[in-house]
């Protein structure tokens, strides 16, 4: 749903955030929605015939109790290959719409919001990354997110044939992430999301994961951060209505920079482990419309490419941007930047329109 912008409460502190009491889950999840989030495993065949396909295996050479498949009648993968991507041409010369947008997210009542996640200390890979603590980590410093009620469930890991970042869930299958984190124009790709993925925890996929059957989105020229730097990814599976999803906003109002706002993301020196840095402020805004580029105070990390700038208004989250990456102008510090405003909603808004599930 698209409300006005001025129907939006203020942002909440971070002091207001710790003293938020949670909103508990008033129901106990459906049988459906479990099976959503239920793992996934297992090998995908890519065949245009029936299901009916047969296999030949044989002894793995050198390996007791081992076996490989010698042959098949389809395409065996260990992914499931997207559909359809698009990419959208952009126009920085382009007039923007005069009134701001908010796409309203969802939290289902069999889920728990809590303001702050339980927090564990940043791991040592990333205190021996070589980075100052007061470069790497602002006050209060990014930690890890140990637990995940909503909206923490709802931003996960991306994997992709290059590599991956970060995404969040925006609509019941929707995830939106940053452009250059998409394999454009590759052969058989594929995309996966992980919802409050944890590497190296005993469950470390809490909430299963999905394919990407389709994605539309801009692509960056030239590695170079700007405010396009977006992507609309289509989940084969609706993992949002099980999750729930954050709400997305233009943020193009005035009040902007008064705000402190949170990023949360899967670090690089986090080892594949979900990190959330509090209290941020805007210091510079460039304007590439409809869309921009929201600068940070400090450059945190590498490997948030794709996470969420977000924000409480009131009770309800929500994304004014996605990472998108980092730059130093003249003799300003390097800085974060985000990319966000009209072309980013508007993408929102074409997933929720056009791929419903």
């Amino acid at each position: 749903m698209i409300t006005p912008t001025t129907a939006l409460a203020p942002g909440l502190t971070l002091d207001e955030m710790r003293a938020a009491a949670p909103i508990p889950a008033t129901v106990t999840m459906p049988p459906d929605m479990a099976a959503l989030i239920k793992p996934d495993s297992g090998i995908y065949i890519r065949s245009n015939y029936t299901p009916e396909t047969a296999f030949q295996v044989g002894d793995s050479p050198g390996a007791t109790a081992e076996w490989r498949v010698l042959e098949s009648d389809g395409q065996i993968r260990s992914t499931l290959p997207g559909l359809a991507q698009t990419e959208l041409e952009f126009d920085p010369d382009a007039a923007s719409l005069d009134e701001d947008a908010d796409i309203e997210g969802y939290r289902p009542p069999w889920v728990e919001q809590r303001y702050l996640p339980e927090l564990a200390p940043y791991p040592l890979t990333a205190q021996q990354s070589g980075l100052a603590k007061n470069r790497m980590f602002l006050e209060p410093f990014a930690s890890e997110a140990e637990r995940f009620p909503y909206p923490w469930r709802t931003i996960g890991k991306v994997y992709t044939p290059t590599g991956g970042g970060t995404g969040f869930l925006v609509g019941p299958n929707l995830v939106l992430t940053a452009g250059h984190v998409m394999p454009w124009d590759q052969a058989n790709w594929w995309v996966q999301f992980i919802p409050a993925y944890r590497f190296g925890d005993p469950n470390q996929t809490p909430f299963g994961w999905s394919y990407v059957s389709e994605f539309r989105g801009y692509r960056p020229q030239g590695g170079e951060v700007f405010g396009y730097d977006y992507a609309v990814c289509r989940l084969f599976q609706p993992l949002g209505n099980s999750l729930g999803w954050m709400g997305t906003r233009s943020a193009g109002d005035s009040d902007i920079e008064s705000r402190a706002y949170t990023s949360s993301g899967y670090p690089d020196t986090f080892g594949g482990r979900p990190a959330v840095n509090f209290a941020l402020g805007i210091r510079d805004i460039d304007n590439d419309s409809p869309g921009r580029e929201y600068e940070t105070v400090h450059h945190v990390s590498d490997g948030w490419s794709g996470g969420p700038l977000w924000y409480f208004a009131g009770t309800d989250p929500y994304a004014i941007g996605v990472t998108s990456g980092h730059e130093k102008d003249e003799l300003d510090p390097r800085r974060d930047v985000y990319a966000g405003y009209r072309a980013m909603t508007d993408l929102v808004r074409f997933g929720l329109d056009n791929w419903r599930p």
